[in-house]
């Protein structure tokens, strides 16, 4: 089901507020005034255009906070706002969440998952109230936890369709066999369950899905296994639009100086895609090779389309699993080579410092609800190549004063 589904048409009167809101007390008459009622203050206007002739659909839209500020509202309270569709002279909830990426208590990054049309602008009115705070209560489609014991190397993270962890820098996937959220169970409670689903590949020393390496020239310096540089994990949010954890390492030392990188995985509601988001820190202004690193599998058929920007592998899983699909997506602008040595194929992307580097993972179980059409390896390859076209498109966001 789409998020769309539960919640572009949702009336305003049944929104629920555990902090501030008093809608119940409001007169039908009222509640046709606006979300004024609700205490809002003040709005302006999310124009958010898709530029292609795709239907993108569940496409997850991630807005800055400092860019409104910046241009339309220095007031903009993020503790008390709310996104709504006006079309019909009726206010509809978009669910939206807020996310504090460093943990300083202000919010960076407004997060939903809309569907945009081809060629289309979307329109969405902001409220907000410069003073006071809410919590909106909203269905979960997102998650993401630590690890299960204090200084663990472990985390994860997920949307209703897909779950990944990361494992000493390793990237696991875990195939679902039908939608929901599974890593709220206990790793022992999980383990033994028979109707989630089950991980679906045997990581042993490769990079998993989406392991991340650094190059030092031809050297290639993996983030990964027991004798790399552990990153730091902290789970930024627990959904309900995302789960994201940010993985911040130790420095990398190459020819050109000192490599700081700090990783944020996302999963989105209705996407069953990881986004990789990396921040480079370097006195260098040369570009900085990094990338993640996809497992060869037993028996795979694998392609590369740098034209598309999409990596696919399709083999043989982990144990019993039966056969997995693989796949990194990125802009083909950054790439800058392969690295086909050892265990994985890994992607060498070009970064800088100070910029965000992004790409995508994503994984297949030919007994989940994530299986391609047959035949499997063919249908994987197109089906990821649908997907690359979608996350590839420049969808532009601007707000306007109202």
């Amino acid at each position: 089901m789409r998020q769309e589904t539960d919640t572009r048409r949702r009336p305003i009167a049944i929104l629920v507020f555990v902090a501030a809101a008093a809608l119940a007390a409001a007169s039908p008459a009222a509640q046709t005034a606006g979300p004024e009622v609700l205490g809002f203050k003040k709005h302006f206007i999310v124009q958010i255009t898709n530029p292609s002739p795709l239907t993108l659909e569940n496409q997850a839209v991630v807005i800055d906070v400092a860019a409104i500020r910046a241009s339309v509202a220095a007031d903009f309270n993020t503790y008390m706002y709310a996104l709504f569709d006006t079309k019909g002279g009726e206010y509809a909830l978009v669910v939206s969440q807020a996310d504090d990426l460093d943990k300083d208590r202000y919010h960076d990054e407004i997060v939903l998952v809309r569907t945009l049309p081809p060629s289309s602008t979307t329109k969405l009115a902001c409220y907000y109230t410069p003073e006071r705070s809410f919590q909106l209560m909203a269905t979960q489609k997102a998650f993401a936890r630590g690890a299960s014991e204090a200084g663990g190397v472990e985390a994860g993270w997920e949307s209703d369709l897909a779950a990944y962890k990361s494992v000493q820098g390793r990237i696991g996937f875990f195939g679902k066999l039908q939608p929901g959220l599974i890593l709220k169970i206990s790793p022992a409670a999980l383990a033994k369950s028979k109707d989630s689903g089950m991980d679906v590949l045997d990581l042993g020393e490769s990079a998993g899905l989406g392991g991340l390496s650094v190059w030092d020239g031809a050297t290639r310096i993996p983030l990964f296994g027991p004798a790399a540089p552990q990153a730091k994990l902290t789970v930024i949010s627990p959904g309900p639009v995302r789960g994201l954890v940010k993985a911040e390492y130790p420095a990398v030392k190459t020819a050109g100086g000192d490599v700081t990188l700090t990783v944020f995985f996302s999963a989105f509601a209705d996407n069953s895609y990881s986004r990789q988001d990396v921040v480079i820190a370097s006195k260098s202004d040369a570009p900085v090779l990094l990338g993640p690193g996809i497992q060869k599998l037993a028996g795979e058929t694998w392609s590369l389309d740098k034209a598309k920007g999409s990596l696919t592998a399709w083999g043989k899983g982990a144990g019993k699993a039966g056969d997995v699909g693989l796949a990194a997506i990125f802009a083909p602008a950054d790439l800058s080579g392969v690295d086909d040595a050892g265990l994985d194929h890994a992607l060498k992307l070009a970064g800088r410092a100070g910029h965000k580097l992004t790409y995508w993972v994503a994984g297949a179980w030919e007994r989940g609800i994530s299986a391609p059409e047959n035949p499997p390896a063919k249908g994987w390859a197109r089906r990821v190549d649908d997907l690359a076209a979608r996350l590839l498109v420049p969808v532009k966001i601007e707000f306007k004063a109202q």
